[in-house]
């Protein structure tokens, strides 16, 4: 079979399975909304629903049993499909997947320790990469579950002890993490698939220091809630190359420890007005005071070194509440993330879209998103490529496509553009189905590579 007959199957499916699955019948989620017009809407928390993706699939009663113990498990499983169907690189679609299981234990209900606890994540990574087999790009994943690559039957993530104290008002954490775990983190950005957005801006992360899932270092933090809606926190976590903790997670040694991270973060959520419009803003730095060597010196061999310094501004907040379910409403969502220019991959990142929970009373737990991306490189990454064309260090150069080019670019870079829109239909208790549409242009950030690329995806989230 033809790739253009492929193609146009998987397109078929992917719209047949959005327009059958959004005309499924829950008549318990209906029931859930009955509430007057002339009420406020103000949110509950709302008993299980086998309407509701969010909550879990098996394991609620299993739970419910052992935390009497002081134990909660968790087991998720998310799969994505990206395809390439005009431009990019050429025409096809990969899949990966991430299957992760969590252990949580709360040593004050076995012991009396109190405010003491312990978690784990250990997790499972296959797949390919579609934003590099297809569309060209090598630091916009076009999946975001795909990552670093981590493609491990099993692969240790998380393993840290947490104590809360003065009545919860200080919660300090200590051992193997990652810096996204507490920073630059929003509680909805992973409603979307490409990892622009998911789950931070992908400036902060685009590089060691700044630690994500699923790579853990050494680390701690603290942090002090300042309101009941305000915090502060800092932490200092070890900065080491990719992959942090090894292929498997088990490397655990400070030998390749090139320096500290140090992130301070202030956050607020707000909560405004009586239909309790909800939100999260969070402004935060970090440093690393490992000495990388700057874009300049890795192509003339000047030596010449420098930290890497970022900061970011996130913010979602609810505009309108939908329906008293707690997290129903439209959302803004607007972030800003700018990195030191001589060593970092990305200099400006912007995010800005919208995310509808509870829009249509028929299907209460369906959602639409849209996010777009703006992005630019550093000027000094711009001149060291140039350079390296110039003075003939890359390969090719046929179609305006260039070889070993730092960044891995195909190309000079710049800027680019980057575009997703979804909807995420809630099949069930635990399972949310989301067909996507994807969009890249000036695909990798140049601008005489690749044509724009169009991708349309399917994402499956399914909480046992």
């Amino acid at each position: 079979m033809s790739q253009k007959s492929n193609c146009k199957i998987s397109t078929l499916f992917v719209l047949t399975t959005f327009l059958s699955m959004a005309y499924m019948n829950t008549a318990k989620a209906q029931q859930a909304l009955q509430v007057k017009k002339s009420e406020s809407l103000q949110p509950v928390a709302q008993p299980s629903s086998d309407g509701d993706p969010s909550k879990e699939l098996f394991f609620s009663g299993l739970n419910q049993y052992l935390n009497q113990y002081g134990i909660q498990l968790g087991l998720n499983w998310v799969t994505e499909t990206a395809g390439v169907v005009s431009g990019g690189r050429r025409k096809g679609a990969d899949f990966t997947q991430q299957i992760a299981f969590s252990v949580d234990v709360d040593w004050e209900k076995i012991i009396g320790w109190k405010g003491f606890s312990t978690h784990a994540i250990i997790m499972n990574r296959s797949g390919r990469n579609a934003s590099a087999d297809y569309v060209g790009d090598s630091q916009i994943q076009a999946q975001e579950v795909y990552g670093g690559g981590y493609a491990r039957l099993l692969r240790m993530y998380d393993l840290y002890a947490e104590q809360k104290l003065w009545r919860d008002k200080i919660d300090i954490k200590i051992g193997r993490m990652s810096v996204g775990d507490d920073y630059a983190h929003s509680a909805i950005a992973c409603q979307f698939m490409l990892l622009t957005t998911c789950g931070h801006p992908r400036s902060t992360q685009s590089q060691q220091g700044f630690s994500d899932w699923p790579g853990a270092v050494w680390g701690g933090r603290i942090l002090y809630k300042i309101t009941s809606q305000s915090y502060i926190q800092v932490g200092a976590y070890q900065s080491t190359p990719w992959p942090q903790g090894g292929r498997t997670g088990w490397t655990w040694g400070t030998s390749e420890t090139t320096g500290a991270f140090v992130p301070v973060e202030l956050g607020y959520n707000p909560d405004i007005g009586k239909n309790h419009l909800v939100g999260h803003i969070h402004v935060g730095a970090g440093i690393d005071s490992s000495r990388f060597k700057t874009w300049s010196a890795q192509v003339t061999g000047s030596g010449k070194k420098d930290n890497r310094f970022q900061f970011w501004i996130q913010s979602d907040q609810m505009i309108y509440r939908n329906d008293p379910i707690e997290d129903h409403g439209l959302y803004v969502i607007a972030n800003y993330g700018h990195d030191a220019a001589t060593t970092s991959t990305f200099k400006d990142f912007y995010n800005i879209g919208f995310l509808d929970r509870g829009f249509w009373q028929a299907r209460s737990y369906d959602q639409i998103g849209v996010m777009l991306t703006y992005y630019t490189v550093p000027k000094g990454l711009s001149r060291a490529q140039e350079y390296q064309i110039n003075n003939g260090l890359a390969t090719g150069g046929a179609n305006g496509i260039f070889g070993g080019l730092l960044n891995g670019a195909p190309g000079v870079q710049s800027n680019s553009l980057l575009l997703e829109a979804n909807y995420g239909v809630a099949a069930y208790r635990g399972v949310m189905i989301m067909p996507i549409f994807e969009y890249f242009h000036n695909v990798a950030a140049t601008q005489n590579t690749y044509k724009d690329a169009v991708l349309f995806g399917l994402k499956t989230n399914v909480t046992f």
